[in-house]
């Protein structure tokens, strides 16, 4: 695809967490256009299937692969990259964005709903899965990134992890915890040519959205100068960028909100 020509992304093997739908779909439907080999990974078969399916549209159909992978599950993750290794190789691009939000009631909003209202079980899963996923996946295919010398992580946190402007604090906390957790892991593993980056996105028109009220729709669109909500292919362009072999950026987190948070 013209538009990434210059990314080096052909025959690189990417995986992407949470991509069977959404920002993680999106990504996985630009990565096959560049030429890249994806395994999805996702917890509903079907879904996952589903955007596997549409990315063999865009590429030799062998070069695509969906896994059922819970990223709470380290013994699933090894299974699943143990899977990709031996279909492809090696794994060059990890993007970790398999996440969490809370479903809404009706009539209800995440402005300030459900701010005090958590048990610690549940506040709790939001770090196993926003974070701990992240560190979970990392430690799976980090080796084989230091074995080949290069790997590209992308981490896909909110905009909310940086000023915490609404939505229940477990959700802000834990997207917060990821982006300081990106700067550690670039620090530890940049002498082995492995940057890792996070991509910051405001409210964003996926599945995962879908009970958003309208309160709090015009909410977000009101302080967006770009004037629309963001679709899931803005910020998938903005993970091949920070994906790109020649990336002279590493331990940074770039907020995607449409100028939102200026």
């Amino acid at each position: 695809m013209a538009q990434y020509a210059e990314y080096g992304l052909e025959n690189r093997v990417a995986v992407i967490t949470g991509g069977g739908s959404g920002i993680g779909k999106a990504t996985a439907l630009e990565m096959a256009k560049a030429g890249a080999k994806v395994a999805i990974f996702g917890r509903r078969p079907a879904v996952i299937q589903e955007a596997q399916e549409e990315c063999r549209q865009y590429t030799d159909p062998n070069n695509i692969l969906a896994l059922s992978v819970d990223v709470r599950d380290k013994a699933a993750v090894l299974d699943g990259v143990a899977k990709v290794l031996d279909l492809f190789g090696n794994i060059d691009i990890l993007v970790n964005n398999a996440g969490i939000e809370l479903p809404i009631e009706t009539g209800k909003s995440r402005l300030w709903d459900y701010f005090d209202v958590q048990e610690p079980e549940e506040y709790l899963d939001f770090f196993r899965v926003n974070t701990m996923g992240h560190y979970i996946m990392n430690l799976a295919v980090i080796p084989t990134m230091q074995k080949n010398h290069f790997g590209r992580i992308v981490n896909v946190s909110s905009s909310l992890g940086v000023d915490g402007d609404y939505s229940i604090p477990s959700y802000t906390a834990s997207k917060g915890a990821a982006i300081t957790q990106t700067k550690a892991f670039a620090r530890r593993y940049g002498k082995d040519n492995i940057t890792v980056n996070a991509v910051l996105p405001g409210m964003t028109d996926t599945p995962m959205k879908v009970d958003v009220s309208d309160e709090e729709r015009a909410f977000v669109l009101s302080q967006t100068l770009r004037g629309y909500i963001a679709q899931p292919i803005d910020i998938a362009r903005i993970i091949l960028f920070f994906a790109q072999e020649n990336l002279f950026v590493t331990g940074q987190s770039l907020i995607c909100s449409g100028g939102q948070n200026i």
